[in-house]
């Protein structure tokens, strides 16, 4: 589907005037682009909250009903930023529209949600772009340049050290408490450790095959809001070690617990150099890392990521970067037929992936 609109009309599902992802990070990054995009409706729990949201956010149109904001006029592109649990059915409305739709990653519930997601977008011939913005942060396409052009030569092996931190190190509040329950479909293996594995997939290849182990340290919970534990299922240790399609050896660790060390660390290691990945969280997607590399037997000096890298005029240290590089690219795929930002494909590949994980734990 090809739009030849200059400026894309945005309805987002799930914008709060409380805060949360989509004000944090969506607003900021489609407002970053006025030229491409423009914020015409949200929808909101209620239509008192969709009302309030709106006023908050200076937005014209607000409605308590997706189906009503899929199928305004102005609406172009339906953005949808809830709770997993609710993406099939919100993404639905879009779709039966007629309407392009973005939705946050988690893309479904379970690998088969995720799949019948991909199947109506297939059917419908529409776009359907995922929130996998990892793929889309300056410095992880410099990277994967980087390994593309040979810079370490043939990859040898990779390891990372992650933490997926607060809620999943044994407190939490009460707006987070739910990712500890695996039920949700938002958890640590689900969410940082699911957007690391898909960027380093698209970077160095999948895998062909692995080993896993899950386990739940913090069996019980402190919900510090409330003063309550509550007891949890979702895993905060994961560990997958493996072999890529290059032939390349993977180590993966993501704990709940942080380090300020090791929040995050990714080493990989060629025939010819190696390229260091640091950065203070384990969430790979917002983009927020600093590279070091050495070819031979230099020592490691910083690589700093060319101004060409940057196609959006946002923070590079917020929230939104990344995520506006992801917009940057699902307006030229809707203008010019492109296939630069990740789809619902994409995510059906990596809930797989996911599931084969938690199949080899088993």
């Amino acid at each position: 589907m090809r739009t030849e609109k200059p400026v894309i009309g945005v309805g987002i599902i799930g914008l709060s005037a409380q805060g949360g992802w989509a004000a944090t990070a969506h607003v900021p990054a489609l407002r970053a682009m006025p030229e491409r995009f423009s914020i015409v409706g949200l929808c909101g729990s209620s239509r008192e909250a969709a009302e309030v949201a709106a006023g908050a956010h200076g937005v014209a149109f607000a409605t308590a009903d997706p189906a009503t904001l899929a199928a305004h006029p102005e609406v172009d592109l339906v953005v949808v930023t809830v709770k997993v649990p609710h993406h099939r059915e919100l993404a639905a409305y879009a779709l039966d529209a007629g309407k392009a739709v973005y939705c946050e990653w988690p893309l479904g519930n379970s690998l088969g949600e995720a799949e019948k997601m991909a199947a109506s977008a297939q059917e419908r011939r529409l776009p359907a772009f995922s929130g996998l913005q990892g793929r889309s942060a300056p410095a992880l396409r410099y990277l994967r340049d980087l390994v593309k052009e040979g810079f370490v030569g043939e990859v040898l092996s990779t390891n990372i050290l992650g933490a997926g931190g607060f809620p999943w190190a044994g407190t939490a509040s009460a707006r987070t408490a739910y990712v500890t329950d695996v039920t949700t479909g938002a958890t640590m293996l689900t969410i940082p450790f699911g957007h690391m594995i898909d960027t380093l997939s698209w970077i160095l290849g999948g895998f062909e095959r692995l080993r896993a182990t899950l386990a739940t340290r913090h069996s019980r919970v402190l919900v510090a809001d409330e003063g309550r534990s509550i007891g949890a299922t979702a895993p905060d240790q994961i560990a997958v070690m493996g072999v890529l399609s290059t032939g390349a050896v993977a180590s993966l660790h993501y704990r709940g617990d942080v380090s300020p060390e090791t929040n995050f660390r990714w080493e990989i290691m060629g025939t010819d150099g190696m390229i260091l990945v640091e950065g203070d969280s384990g969430h790979l997607q917002h983009g927020h890392v600093r590279l070091t590399g050495r070819q031979g037997d230099e020592v490691l000096t910083p690589l700093s990521v060319p101004a060409k890298y940057r196609l959006v005029a946002t923070d590079p240290a917020g929230y939104a970067d990344a995520l506006a590089h992801a917009y940057r690219a699902v307006y030229d795929d809707l203008r010019n037929n492109t296939s630069l930002a990740p789809t619902f494909k994409d995510a059906v590949e990596n809930h797989r992936l996911l599931a084969r994980i938690e199949r080899a734990a088993q």
